[in-house]
């Protein structure tokens, strides 16, 4: 099996797969507000708990999941690393001119988790859902923001399709950092100003490719005539299972105990 890129969604027929992606939709944002509102670790481990049990029951792997996480290590790493040391508190050891502090440490894991879960769920959503099925579900959920005139099947459409472009993208990077690279340059260097130059070419070649790729998909919708009408069919598949309730009603459960919590 073809290693599978970062957003890519991954065809099954898990649970996970065959839930509703309204259902996906609102318990994610469910999930993500609980833990940015929150800072019990307790509360925010139970919540890892439950993104390794949604994993396990996508049939995704992981082995998939985690080398994705990979790729973020270094942000969990600075993240961890500026609020050690720039929350005041009691000093825990010394490195230089900086003092860790105990509730940096604290702060640090609690922020250090959030990312986590924030990530794991986000990668849980479009990799066991299609982008059709996603952006059906988006344009559900905000069909009310058309009663103030805003073009939410519009909407659902932008989203979609950053959704589907996004292991494009990233493939894109990785064979550019590869060109790069074998013209000499260096992504290990210990100079950030060194390192920051060389990301530029990645990031220049790779927003110029961006608004080529943006300019032809719009030439395409319009030489086929799109209008940006709702697709009322696309919307009216959609069925909510009894698993799907009983998943929400679990999430809302979780939610309003979370909100208890941080008011205690």
């Amino acid at each position: 099996m073809k290693e599978i890129k970062l957003g890519q969604y991954f065809y099954g027929n898990s649970i996970i797969h065959l839930l509703d992606p309204r259902t996906k939709i609102i318990c994610c944002i469910l999930a993500f507000i609980s833990v940015l509102i929150n800072q019990k670790w307790y509360y925010l481990l139970f919540f890892v708990f439950l993104m390794i049990t949604g994993t396990k029951c996508s049939g995704i792997g992981f082995k998939t999941i985690f080398q994705n996480l990979r790729s973020i290590r270094y942000l969990l790493l600075v993240t961890f690393a500026f609020q050690a040391i720039l929350i005041k508190g009691e000093p825990v050891w010394h490195i230089g001119i900086f003092n860790v502090t105990d509730k940096g440490l604290i702060l640090g894991m609690v922020n250090l988790l959030r990312l986590v879960i924030l990530y794991l769920g986000s990668i849980l959503l479009l990799m066991t859902t299609s982008p059709i099925q996603l952006a059906a579900g988006l344009e559900y959920l905000l069909l009310p923001l058309n009663g103030i005139n805003i073009p939410v099947h519009s909407l659902s459409t932008i989203l979609n399709i950053s959704f589907r472009f996004i292991p494009t993208l990233i493939e894109e990077a990785n064979n550019i950092k590869d060109a790069q690279i074998s013209r000499g340059a260096r992504f290990d260097c210990s100079k950030i100003i060194v390192n920051l130059k060389n990301y530029s070419a990645i990031l220049i070649p790779l927003l110029a490719s961006s608004l080529i790729r943006a300019e032809n998909i719009a030439e395409a919708m319009d030489s086929r005539c799109y209008t940006g009408h709702p697709n009322r069919a696309r919307m009216s598949s959609l069925h909510l299972t009894s698993i799907d309730i009983t998943l929400i009603c679990f999430m809302l459960i979780i939610f309003l105990v979370g909100v208890i919590l941080c008011l205690s």
